[in-house]
């Protein structure tokens, strides 16, 4: 379905894994929203954009590594997707949940069943891939 999106949540530092996942889920069939990719550089109201992409969102993928946990950006765009009730996944790669905990942010707003490791991602596309078709 063309009209499946998913927003990847990322740190800056993360730009080339974030463009390497967001290429598996569009082979998988779904659109996706990165930011650098997807806003103009210079754009004023980047930050309605972003709102207006999460509310078109069907899932939020945030990726973790030791640089995007700290990252305000990456927590706000959980916490929208978190409002709007769409499944958050927890990519997760260079880093554990048990390291999240110990940044003091902690994992209170992420299901333990959408947390992964890099190394899982082809079973989160082959299930995205099944729940496209399902839409």
């Amino acid at each position: 379905m063309e009209n499946y999106k998913i927003f990847v949540s990322h740190g800056s530092k993360d730009l080339w894994l974030a463009g390497q996942i967001s290429k598996e889920i569009r082979e998988a069939g779904a659109n996706t929203f990165l930011d650098e990719t997807n806003i103009p550089k210079g754009c004023s109201d980047y930050k309605k954009v972003i709102r207006k992409e999460i509310k078109e969102s069907q899932e939020l993928l945030a990726i973790f590594t030791p640089w995007s946990s700290l990252r305000s950006w990456v927590w706000i765009e959980i916490g929208a997707a978190w409002n709007r009730e769409i499944p958050i996944i927890a990519v997760f790669y260079g880093m554990s949940v048990n390291d999240l905990e110990e940044t003091g942010q902690g994992k209170a707003i992420l299901e333990d069943i959408n947390i992964i490791n890099i190394n899982d991602l082809n079973s989160y596309i082959k299930e995205l891939h099944l729940r496209i078709k399902e839409v």
